[in-house]
């Protein structure tokens, strides 16, 4: 019988989950907008059974994007961030 695992048991962390989501969509897609990545990654994320937060997504993307630090200004509910 077929035990009861989760789908995604690969991700050992939220932190996991959003580093290999955003280093996927980078790949895949490397001229997109940085709201496009923070957005994708956060309901990929999601579905994956992981709820990150938006600013979290939105730190690590600078780390690897840092041309866009300071540049960054979206919208996470009522909450308005500049990263």
């Amino acid at each position: 019988m077929k035990e009861n695992t989760r789908h995604h048991s690969k991700y050992v962390s939220t932190s996991n989950a959003i580093h290999k989501c955003l280093m996927t969509y980078m790949d895949m897609f490397s001229n997109m907008p940085p709201e496009w990545y923070i957005n994708s990654v956060y309901y990929s994320c999601n579905r994956k059974g992981f709820h990150p937060s938006r600013i979290e997504i939105a730190k690590l993307f600078v780390l690897y994007r840092s041309e866009w630090k300071g540049k960054i200004f979206f919208q996470d509910g009522s909450d308005f961030i500049l990263i």
